[in-house]
């Protein structure tokens, strides 16, 4: 009886170890509907180890790397943009993913250093999808970054410049115009009568990129098997397209998958991305 009780006793201070350790959560009493309305960062429904802080009558969020904060979002108006007012000392980024961190994307926004003072910005939504409910969770990237409010700009809502007067020496600005796309990266490694192959895909682009396809020209082999990628056979090639967990690539990301192959396939293989 003893031993059971002893048991007990240190299950329960494991258990309160576990608590003690975990990252600080404050939760709010009600969730947040009206997304196009102006949301005080810091009334945002969970906050997780952010710190809500003072300065000259200005309440704000303050977020380290990989701190995040969620709410609830009814955007049945649609959504094609959102506004921010932040402060950031160097540059960052901020991330919108559905559901928890590590779900898919839903917005990526580099940020640029605003000299000691908060500005408002707004920031085209590049891919929308087609719900308007949602738990978003928001992340901070590299750098720290302090948030005062923020807001979904409707579809049908129109002169958004007039949504930011009150800081007019501050131009709108809009995400940076993409440069580049995904690029696609294949090692091989060759043995006996066969080889593998590994395939990375990294997003070059300053944007969410939405799925990827890529090509491989068939030859005097085959490929025997393939991983965390799904594969058909369409005329003379190959076609890898991504799962559900691999088909967003934020900025600067990179997917991997790879296959086997059995046969003869010289030093290389021809494959191309789409």
């Amino acid at each position: 009886m003893k031993k059971r009780f002893s048991h007990i006793i240190c299950a329960g201070l494991a258990i309160c170890m576990i608590f003690t350790l975990a990252a600080p959560i404050t939760v709010r009493a009600e969730k947040n509907y009206d997304a196009y309305s102006t949301t005080e960062a810091e009334d945002a429904h969970y906050l997780y180890d952010c710190q809500v802080k003072t300065e000259d009558d200005t309440t704000y969020l303050a977020m380290k790397p990989n701190d995040t904060f969620s709410d609830y979002y009814c955007l049945d108006r649609g959504y094609k943009s959102f506004e921010l007012t932040y402060r950031a000392k160097t540059p960052t980024s901020l991330t919108a993913r559905i559901y928890r961190e590590g779900g898919p994307s839903f917005m990526y926004i580099l940020l640029e250093p605003t000299d000691g003072k908060f500005v408002t910005k707004t920031y085209e939504i590049k891919y929308p999808r087609d719900r308007y409910y949602y738990d978003l969770t928001f992340s901070c990237g590299r750098g720290n970054l302090e948030i005062d409010s923020y807001r979904f700009i409707a579809s049908d809502e129109e002169n958004v410049e007039e949504n930011v007067e009150e800081t007019e020496d501050t131009p709108v600005s809009q995400a940076v115009p993409e440069e580049k796309g995904n690029t696609i990266k294949c090692d091989v490694n060759k043995w006996s009568n066969g080889g593998s192959a590994n395939v990375v895909i990294t997003n070059e682009s300053n944007n969410t990129s939405e799925g990827w396809k890529v090509k491989v020209k068939k030859g005097d082999f085959k490929i025997d098997c393939f991983w965390s990628a799904n594969m058909v056979e369409e005329d003379d090639y190959y076609i890898f397209t991504p799962c559900d967990w691999n088909k967003s690539i934020c900025p600067g990301d990179s997917v991997q998958f790879g296959f086997n192959i059995s046969g003869n396939f010289g030093d290389s293989i021809d494959y191309t991305l789409e």
